[in-house]
């Protein structure tokens, strides 16, 4: 545990965790407390003389073929969409490693590719960053709280004006640790209420006798118990195959957690497959999804004028609008830029990053080690062969070589079409997902819970926080 009492992430696996022969464990450095110094992204893929292939079923997508693998696909409820994509940002954003100083380890071998900005996945640094001291435009330094509003849904926003102790600035700040939070009301949303969440638990602290730096601490790593439980218990069940879930967490095979890298550029990219192309939102009326993304740094329209009605979107009212993994993406994924722009972008950061692909060793040890039959149903050519059988429709033909060399994502996301169940990721995709979250989650290291925040809410599910966090 780090002197301040932060979350930080341990270097080496967890328990059931042990290392894969293959190698494909991920480690976050083999030095004392490196879960909090520089993380470059190493390059994985084994096999960089065989160029990566184009995910032509994601570039070629139609609206008639999203509607026909949603009408297959579509069982989840779309808050779990932005919930997902809180969770891969809280996992890393990453960068091209030229376009960031960092200090190397002695060990490091090679130049790193790319760079992950998060230090510590899986630890809310996505929305608490490196806390009051640094970022005193995100929190009141006396008080240690967000700067929000009790109640409001969104991070408050700054403008500032010509005056006798302030020069002009034509940018509105909003006070917001991470700035892809705001990639859609849904996300901006979501993440204020951890925030508020957290002031919440932070004042009740400091009401029971805490200083307020002291509540700080004490609110955020209770606040990250409860990402973990939310995690484990109500995001992953809606992607997770039976099969997979039914095993036990704690002795998931080693390979199963994917290297960073892999799992940013490989698997989280197969959650593109969730956004709609418009959303019911409740009272606010149906939307367009290129009119809920955020527009330069000024207030949206969404912004000013729309809200989420969450129980709709996590499934407690009727109609809830619906999502799935498949083997497409909405055309509107990114408007003005197309879907098609933002597929190409995945598959050439994959690329250049050296992101596993399925053909690579420590993909087939994972598919090896799947239950069952499985290993030979998701072969690359019994996958081909059974997604032409069973979507004749479909825009192109799907071959096993470009199955096994294109983007683990595209793997992953017909695999999905074909074998997940209601919405959810197919066995291979659902064991990296699982081994992966869970290996991450085990890897956070957390002060010991205390007196003071043993009758603090722990609210299950992410409807329950929200409902809480809006009290």
């Amino acid at each position: 545990m780090r002197d301040d009492g932060f979350a930080r992430n341990l270097q080496g696996p967890g328990p059931g965790q042990g290392a894969c022969p293959m190698g494909c464990a991920p480690l976050r450095g083999t030095l004392r407390d490196m879960g909090a110094l520089a993380s470059p992204l190493s390059r994985r893929d084994d096999r960089p003389d065989i160029a990566q292939h184009l995910p032509q079923i994601l570039l070629r997508t139609t609206p008639d073929w999203r509607v026909a693998c949603l009408e297959r696909t579509a069982h989840i409820p779309s808050g779990y969409t932005y919930l997902a994509q809180l969770m891969g940002h809280d996992m890393g954003s990453s960068v091209p490693a030229d376009s960031v100083p960092y200090a190397r380890t002695e060990g490091d071998v090679g130049p790193a590719r790319r760079y992950n900005l998060i230090d510590n996945p899986l630890t809310l640094e996505t929305v608490y960053g490196p806390g009051p001291a640094m970022l005193t435009h995100v929190y009141d330094p006396e008080t240690c709280l967000f700067r929000l509003t009790p109640g409001a849904r969104l991070a408050r926003l700054y403008a500032r004006a010509a005056g006798a102790s302030s020069d002009p600035d034509p940018r509105p700040i909003r006070a917001i640790y991470d700035e892809r939070n705001r990639d859609s009301l849904m996300l901006h949303e979501l993440t204020v209420a951890w925030m508020q969440f957290h002031n919440r638990l932070a004042r009740a602290l400091t009401a029971g006798g805490q200083e307020p730096f002291r509540a700080y601490v004490l609110a955020r790593v209770h606040a990250v118990r409860c990402w973990h439980g939310i995690l484990a218990g109500d995001l992953l069940p809606r992607f997770l195959h039976p099969q997979i879930a039914a095993l036990d967490g704690d002795t998931l095979p080693g390979c199963w957690a994917l290297d960073e890298t892999t799992l940013l550029h490989g698997l989280c990219r197969a959650f593109h497959a969730l956004p709609l192309a418009a959303y019911d939102l409740g009272r606010s009326g149906l939307h367009n999804l290129g009119t809920l993304l955020k527009r330069g740094y000024a207030p949206s329209e969404a912004e000013t004028d729309w809200r989420i009605d969450w129980p709709l979107f996590f499934g407690a009212s009727p109609s809830a609008p619906l999502t799935g993994i498949s083997a497409s993406v909405a055309p509107e994924l990114r408007a003005p830029v197309t879907a098609a722009a933002v597929i190409a972008l995945d598959s050439r950061s994959a690329a250049e990053a050296g992101s596993l692909r399925p053909g690579n060793d420590p993909i087939r040890a994972a598919i090896a080690a799947l239950p069952g039959d499985w290993p030979a149903r998701i072969a690359p050519a019994r996958l081909a062969e059974d997604f032409a059988a069973a979507h004749p429709e479909a825009p192109i033909r799907i071959d096993a070589e470009g199955l096994e060399w294109g983007p683990l994502y595209q793997f992953l996301m017909v695999e999905a079409q074909l074998h997940g169940r209601r919405g959810g990721f197919g066995p291979l995709g659902s064991a990296l997902l699982r081994g992966s979250v869970l290996g991450s989650i085990r890897r956070v290291v957390l002060a010991p819970e205390t007196e003071a925040t043993a009758g603090l809410p722990r609210p299950a599910t992410m409807l329950e926080l929200i409902t809480l966090a809006r009290q």
